[in-house]
């Protein structure tokens, strides 16, 4: 019996395997035959934008742990409006935009809006209730600009689901959590400037000007938030030149109610709106005067005329007239009221530094990394520009690719075809607006995610059709140039050129725990240098006579010059600057030899004596006069 079964178990086991065998032959045959089409379920849009918002809060709880080391790592613009939220709490008027620290007692002026120190304040005053008010401000400095953020994958996540489906709605929210301009340059925890406030409004006008139904509604909230965007700033009137452009187009060409309300709802509340948070933010003492770096009467006078020359032909033909006498009275109109406003617009002609002498205005186009032209800005910093030029230079082309691509294809829905085109159109105007300037990238930001989105969700149900190699090798391309550039930066590392950045001075020395050794000092007033100046008056009870912000001649002159100079012109210009010491941070280069020898300690002259300190990052000198 024992010999009769063995046989019998040999030839059972060979059974088995070739049935292993055939089941991995079926499982591989069932891996070759996905299916042609992604299911379209909420169920994994849901998932994804779980696990974005849980990214997002998470970054944030890291930070939050951290956050003075966090936020001591942050730019200048975000400490100084640390200090102006803690100003206004503590009691500084609400038309009262001076910092009093630079040049003491006068102060400096500023030209940010209220409106972004009240929601920080909001954040920080309660919690100041539970822990000490140096970490509540911190705390809030985390907190705000995450809202911020999680506001921006509301408004991208579900405009995309609604204009081009889940799928593509599922890739804009890991886009705009992972690309590194929208999920980290300006919207981490610390970025509490403005410019994430100003993305999320060019995102909510972009969405509304594309918007396929009630219009009324959809103008109404784009008009606020271009109003509030001028409010805030000035650096997005491009884009909010560019979607009033999308809806007048819409209203000549389509000539449909819906693009009539929408524009006309859209002027109605940009104009309204406008005026509105002009009176509120403006000191009644300065509403008459011209100022071209903020909201006032030369901007108003644009959004007026541009307001009155997109309605009145409206009202003037009938609906069905044809668009070329309606464009030539839309022209002709604005033509007009700018002769009429030129008295004003003429004082702003020479931009919003015409003000400051040439040398200052030479040092920021060639000094300030942010206001270098896209290209200029590239040889400086190569690697980093890769995180961004890639995919702002691709956007208007993928744009137009698709839609010649998908001109007779029955996928595509007009109301589709109408959001890609405008979409690009703005892309296009970020992306020219970059090349002037680096820091107009928030311009282009601030919809690629939605149009990123599409795209990628695209090739991704093309691939599925077709299992076209070149489609599944372009898609993966386009996911790390607009999800994880930095892999692309690190794989063309060797062919990149040399950066050229200038001498900064100040990057060694600048945190809050280096800084403390300037408080063995007592209070004085130090002439700083402008990478450092923020951070000295954050971190220490100093004030400063330096910044480098161009509300104040004197203050960015006091925060270069003297960097630049020989020994015999800083004497004398150390003599006549109302200050008791003048600060450079060790070993540091600077843009002079003299002050870089300076902070190297191999120059010693009679008329600076040196101020010993606990911490070696800092070199402090009294200045001595005769």
């Amino acid at each position: 019996m024992v010999h009769m079964k063995c046989p019998n178990l040999a030839i059972l086991g060979v059974i088995a395997r070739v049935k292993r065998v055939m089941s991995k032959k079926r499982l591989c045959r069932s891996l070759m035959h996905l299916p042609k089409q992604l299911p379209s379920r909420k169920t994994f849009l849901f998932l994804v934008l779980a696990g974005a918002v849980l990214f997002v809060i998470g970054q944030a709880v890291f930070a939050g742990l951290n956050a003075r080391d966090v936020f001591e790592k942050q730019g200048n613009d975000d400490i100084l409006r640390l200090l102006t939220v803690r100003d206004f709490i503590a009691g500084q008027g609400w038309f009262d935009v001076v910092q009093y620290r630079v040049l003491p007692p006068e102060g400096m002026p500023l030209h940010w809006s209220r409106f972004i120190d009240v929601g920080i304040a909001a954040i920080v005053v309660p919690l100041s209730y539970l822990v000490p008010m140096s970490l509540a401000e911190l705390l809030g400095a985390v907190i705000w600009p995450t809202l911020i953020q999680l506001i921006a994958l509301g408004i991208v996540s579900f405009s995309t689901y609604r204009l081009f489906g889940p799928l593509a709605a599922s890739l804009s929210a890991i886009c705009l959590v992972l690309w590194p301009v929208t999920g980290g340059w300006h919207s981490a925890p610390g970025n509490i400037d403005h410019h994430n406030m100003q993305m999320l409004m060019m995102t909510t006008m972009a969405v509304c000007a594309v918007w396929p139904g009630r219009a009324v509604f959809a103008g109404v909230m784009g008009g606020l938030a271009a109003a509030f965007s001028l409010a805030v700033g000035l650096e997005a009137v491009p884009f909010v030149f560019g979607v009033g452009t999308i809806m007048l187009a819409r209203v000549l060409l389509a000539q449909t109610a819906h693009a009539r309300q929408l524009l006309i709802a859209f002027c109605a509340a940009l104009a309204l709106g406008s005026t509105l948070f002009w009176v509120l933010q403006t000191p009644p003492g300065l509403r008459a005067q011209p100022m071209c770096d903020r909201l006032s009467i030369p901007m108003l006078s644009v959004v007026w005329t541009a307001v009155i020359a997109s309605i009145m032909p409206m009202l003037i033909w009938r609906a069905d007239t044809a668009a070329l006498p309606r464009l030539v009275a839309t022209v002709a109109l604005t033509g007009l009221g700018m002769v009429l406003a030129w008295s004003l617009l003429a004082t702003c002609l020479a931009g919003p530094y015409g003000d400051l002498p040439q040398d200052m205005q030479d040092f920021i186009k060639e000094g300030v990394g942010e206001a270098l032209p896209g290209i200029n800005y590239f040889f400086r910093y190569p690697e980093t520009t890769l995180l961004f030029l890639p995919a702002l230079t691709l956007t208007p082309l993928l744009v137009g690719f698709t839609l010649l691509n998908n001109r007779r294809d029955d996928g595509m829905t007009q109301d589709q075809r109408t959001a890609l085109l405008g979409l690009g159109f703005l892309s296009l105007i970020g992306f020219g607006m970059m090349l002037t300037q680096m820091r107009a990238t928030t311009l282009s930001a601030s919809i690629i995610p939605i149009v990123v989105g599409y795209v990628l969700a695209n090739q991704l149900t093309q691939y599925l059709r077709t299992r076209d190699s070149l489609n599944a090798l372009g898609g993966l391309l386009l996911a790390v140039i607009f999800i994880s550039p930095s892999t692309l930066g690190m794989l063309v590392r060797p062919l990149l050129p040399e950066p050229q950045g200038l001498a900064s001075g100040g990057a060694s020395c600048r945190t809050y725990e280096a800084m403390q050794a300037l408080n063995e000092v007592p209070p004085s007033v130090l002439v700083t240098h402008f990478n450092i100046a923020p951070t000295v008056l954050w971190a220490t009870h100093h004030n400063t006579v330096s910044a480098g912000y161009h509300t104040s001649a004197a203050a960015l002159t006091n925060s270069v010059t003297p960097y630049r100079l020989d020994a015999a012109p800083l004497r004398v210009y150390l003599s006549a600057v109302d200050a008791e010491y003048f600060l450079l941070c060790a070993n540091a280069p600077y843009f002079g030899e003299f002050a870089t020898a300076l902070a190297a300690g191999e120059e010693e002259v009679d008329w600076l004596r040196r101020v010993p300190l606990s911490g070696d990052r800092q070199v402090l000198f009294e200045i001595l006069r005769e």
